[in-house]
């Protein structure tokens, strides 16, 4: 999903080839901080649970989220919502980037007056607003109670998933902290999702209405999201920051007995694979060699080392019918500074 704050509220949709643009310029000068958030996952789940979107959550975990919901509430809620996209005023997702618990989120939004749901609409939809929003407004207090009615009952549900997260989120925000201190910046931020690429002082990301923002000198806060494979969050226009959410690393081993943690800083910042591949070529191989050493699928090996070539970290070059990869400069120095 993607906040497109410039609509002043989320805007949930499907992926999109077309990017907004967020420009940050130097990276030595970026500030960058970790926030857990977990209405924001809260949210992502509700909307794939009541047909919006897909974001690539466990199915055990939709099902538990659907089979909590007060069906008079979700049937209010539910028409908000399409597979292709879904609209929410700000003033309905406080997100909780400033730590507060979920549970004054949920009586702020409670203590919504009319004026507030319907300036919220309009600064979301200018002019006449959409369909489902007329009866909302024809009855504010009503909707909005239900609408809260939906987020407790799926916070009561999904309150144990997000505390078995503490391990994965306590480990990113290691990870994070490891790319800051090491100059691994631009490191990190190639490998945050699919749906971001960083490339020329920008992040790109997947947006069906993209625009384009500059940092300046806000700070970037990262929201690790503990929903679904394919959900991304992010609000650029707040004018005391700008923040990205996309998914925690190993969310698809939530629920196992216990979450593996990165024994040195080189895996933390790359995940296992990547550190193991660039830790291997000491010495230039062939795509072959480096499937045969991570025990993995020529395309396992493909999808890593480009990854790792975005980065900057090795380059490849075909030598007759054969790829050849190599270590850049910096990616010995990374290997160097950080095994």
């Amino acid at each position: 999903m993607t906040v497109q704050s410039g609509q002043a509220g989320l805007a949930l949709q499907t992926h999109s080839p077309r990017h907004t643009e967020l420009f940050l310029g130097g990276l030595d000068r970026v500030r960058v901080a970790v926030a857990p958030a977990p209405m924001a996952s809260l949210v992502s789940l509700v909307v794939d649970a009541l047909g919006g979107p897909r974001q690539g959550i466990a199915p055990e975990w939709i099902r538990t989220v659907r089979r909590a919901l007060p069906a008079d509430a979700a049937q209010a809620v539910t028409p908000m919502f399409d597979r292709t996209r879904a609209l929410l005023p700000a003033c309905l997702t406080p997100l909780g980037i400033d730590g507060s618990p979920v549970q004054d989120q949920l009586t702020r939004v409670a203590d919504l007056s009319p004026d507030d749901l319907s300036q919220g609409v309009e600064e979301l939809t200018p002019g006449e607003p959409p369909l489902p929003w007329r009866g909302a407004l024809r009855r504010p207090r009503q909707w909005t109670s239900l609408y809260v009615k939906v987020l407790t009952a799926a916070w009561k549900a999904y309150a144990p998933i997000w505390q078995q997260s503490t391990a994965l989120r306590t480990r990113e925000a290691e990870r994070i902290g490891a790319a800051v201190v090491t100059g691994g910046l631009d490191v990190l931020l190639s490998n945050l999702s699919t749906r971001v690429r960083y490339a020329d002082e920008t992040l790109y990301l997947s947006d069906r209405h993209p625009y384009r923002v500059e940092l300046a000198d806000r700070p970037l806060v990262l929201v690790p999201l503990v929903s679904g494979s394919a959900a991304s969050v992010f609000n650029l226009d707040e004018p005391d920051r700008a923040w990205l959410g996309y998914p925690v690393p190993g969310l698809e081993r939530l629920g196992t007995r216990s979450v593996a943690t990165a024994t040195d800083s080189l895996s933390l910042l790359l995940g296992p694979i990547r550190a193991a591949i660039l830790r291997a070529l000491d010495r230039p191989n062939s795509m072959g060699g480096v499937a045969e050493h991570l025990d993995a699928g020529p395309s396992t090996a493909t999808y890593h080392c480009t990854q790792l070539a975005s980065a900057g970290l090795v380059v490849r070059q075909r030598v007759g019918r054969e790829v050849r990869i190599q270590r850049t400069p910096r990616g010995d120095a990374l290997v160097d500074l950080l095994s």
